[in-house]
């Protein structure tokens, strides 16, 4: 049996190294551009500044139509008051902002110190290794709630827990306004009041009085509600629940699907305390662990797909062909077994301990894995965070029982795992702000292109490049209203997009970004995009097409009208009309050679291929178009 954990020293040296690795860990993200939901939160922050007890106040465009604010956000406002006070002081720039929220990450690593000392020997490993995991760092280099909310989350349980055993009042009053605090930053907070409910009556083995202090958060919270429902005619702690269930009736993926993805995830998101294995278990644990892998694999490679991802691909390579996608077959199942292993963490601790800590660890783990798993409306690395506390104590309990050593600070075995536990969660971190930064060099370049004619500019997609393209002065589609500009911009890689009607739109142009090119972390937000956080494999860049509205040049739709019924001197010239009025206008470059072609003005029209390919190198038809072209004229070679 472990020597009791309680009598561990605190140490300044332990929490100034935890926070100098913290901050040392987040600065090179500093620059790192918003994206995903969090511009929700700023467009909160900038009303707060606006009208402070309105929070909602505003409308929006993030489903392909304007809505209100507070049917769109699925939060509660509390991290854009945070983001509406720094910025009304030092401004709204990236650096600014994540400079700020490096200290709920500071104050949460510091806060699993804290706690762990009441649980295990070496409280100081357990925060360094909470830091070195994927799900750790992404969360922190973003400016949504969820950094914030499990800092308040552990500070509250460390408050309880010390209020508990020292009969200090002031600390379980002050652990409850953190379970307000957690909970008014993200709804999963309220969570903490059945878990610690539980660990009272485990520990108390009665009823205690104590635990009257839990109807403050609860009060506290329905103070918000009924606030929010008066200001906005509706609940929205209760339309987070209806839209939980709705996408859950919409993707009814069975519960195989479910737990599989949810053990992969929570496997990728925490992999760096998985590479301490080698000191956990015996060399038979491996025997097993290598057999259970193969086992799934081969599981997996008998069904068709997973969560609606087909698991089967044909892929030909020289002489071998294969239907299976061995790759993420492979990554799947390494994954869940990765996850598998932090729930069996859980139950040999409370096996081992049979006391209300490990029952506290246990709860505290597989509440979240059943929530995140089969209640809400996606897995995603943002709901496994609040479990990488509890998992990263679990692997130091696991340790101390091990090596049997109790007071060992630190030793030198200890290093080797670290390291490849930090490269991993580093990269992870990097793909994402390779990607979020991509989207914002996308609205920079585009710029560049239409500054001159922004009313003529309309885009789809949102996250952070509706944020970026918006703060240019660029307007989202509405798909209720007609069209208000002459040009179209569609990312491939976003959400709520619809194709243009390629009757009335032509692709004309393409922005293309390259994101980290080996890491894929499109499941990272959401399991409806990827059954795994992260992937490695091949990335496409991102692209963004550009589409021009047909009537945007009436001598184009009429060349084309003249074209179509073979009259080509009069489309030549409609279009030779449309390429004055817009000389980059790659598509009317492009009729006007196969126009000029059909005349048998050869040389002329390869002159306008070339102008629309310099214009589009990416404009398929014209590149077909010049080597025939350059064929029939007898210029063979003059095509590169």
């Amino acid at each position: 049996m472990i020597e009791s954990p309680t009598e561990h020293r605190f140490s300044r040296s332990s929490v100034l190294i935890i926070i100098v690795i913290t901050i040392a860990s987040l600065l090179p993200f500093i620059t790192k551009a918003f994206n995903v939901d969090e511009p929700l939160f700023l467009w909160i922050a900038q009303q707060i500044q606006i009208n402070p007890l309105d929070f909602y106040g505003f409308k929006v465009n993030w489903y392909g139509t304007e809505a209100d604010m507070s049917s769109i956000n699925k939060n509660p406002p509390l991290v854009s008051y945070y983001i509406a006070f720094v910025t009304s002081l030092f401004g709204w720039k990236e650096t600014v902002i994540h400079a700020f929220f490096i200290i709920p990450a500071v104050a949460l690593s510091v806060g699993i110190y804290f706690l762990a000392r009441s649980f295990c020997s070496s409280p100081c490993l357990a925060a360094i290794l909470a830091i070195f995991n994927p799900v750790f760092l992404v969360s922190s280099t973003s400016v949504m709630t969820d950094i914030t909310m499990v800092a308040f989350y552990v500070w509250a349980i460390f408050l309880w827990r010390e209020g508990l055993k020292n009969e200090k009042a002031a600390y379980l009053f002050i652990s409850a306004i953190f379970i307000a605090l957690s909970s008014l930053t993200k709804y999963f907070g309220l969570t903490l009041i059945p878990l610690l409910l539980i660990f009272t009556l485990a520990e108390r083995r009665k009823f205690d009085s104590k635990i009257c202090f839990l109807f403050i958060p609860i009060l506290l919270f329905a103070g918000y509600e009924w606030l929010s429902y008066n200001l906005y005619n509706h609940s929205i702690f209760s339309d987070v629940a209806t839209y939980a269930l709705e996408y859950k009736s919409k993707y009814n993926f069975g519960i195989l699907d479910q737990t599989l993805i949810g053990l992969a995830f929570t496997g990728g998101c925490l992999l760096g305390l998985n590479f301490f294995l080698p000191i956990l278990y015996h060399r038979n644990f491996f025997l097993v662990a290598t057999a259970l892998l193969i086992l799934l694999v081969y599981v997996l490679s008998s069904i068709e797909s997973i969560g609606g991802f087909k698991l089967y691909d044909k892929i030909k390579f020289l002489d071998y062909t294969t239907e299976v996608r061995w790759g993420l077959v492979f990554q799947i199942a390494l994954f869940a077994l990765c996850g598998l292993h932090i729930l069996i963490l859980a139950i040999s601790d409370l096996i081992r301990n049979k006391d209300a800590s490990a029952l506290l660890l246990f709860f505290w783990v597989f509440g979240t894995f059943i929530f995140y798993c089969y209640l809400n409306w996606t897995t995603s690395a943002r709901n496994i965070l609040p479990i990488l506390p509890a998992a990263s104590i679990l692997v130091i309990r696991r340790i101390n029982f091990y090596l049997k050593e109790p007071q060992t600070f630190f030793r030198s075995q200890f290093l080797y795992p670290l390291l490849p536990a930090a490269f991993i969660s580093f990269l992870v971190a990097y793909a994402d702000a390779s990607w979020a930064n991509s989207q914002r060099s996308a609205a920079q370049t585009i710029n560049k292109k239409f500054a001159d004619h922004k009313s003529d500019v309309m885009f789809q997609g949102h996250w952070g490049f509706q944020y970026y393209m918006e703060s240019l002065g660029y307007k989202p589609i509405d798909f209720k209203k007609a069209p208000e500009g002459s040009i179209m911009i569609i990312p491939t890689n976003n959400t709520n997009l619809k194709q243009p009607n390629m009757s009335t739109f032509m692709q004309i142009d393409k922005v293309q970004k390259q994101t980290l090119s080996l890491l894929s972390l499109s499941g990272w937000y959401s399991s409806l995009r990827g059954p795994l956080p992260f992937a490695v494999g091949m990335t496409l860049p991102e692209d963004y097409i550009v589409y021009s509205f047909a009537s945007a040049s009436p001598h184009f739709d009429l060349g084309n009208i003249f074209f179509s019924q073979k009259k080509f001197k009069d489309a030549i010239s409609h279009y030779k009309e449309a390429v004055k009025i817009k000389p980059e206008y790659a598509a009317a470059h492009n009729n006007l050679g196969n126009a000029l072609v059909q005349e048998g003005k050869i040389k002329e029209a390869i002159i306008h291929y070339r102008k629309a390919l310099s214009i589009s190198p990416d404009l398929i038809g014209a590149r077909k178009n010049l080597e025939l072209a350059i064929r029939v004229y007898g210029e063979a070679g003059e095509s590169k």
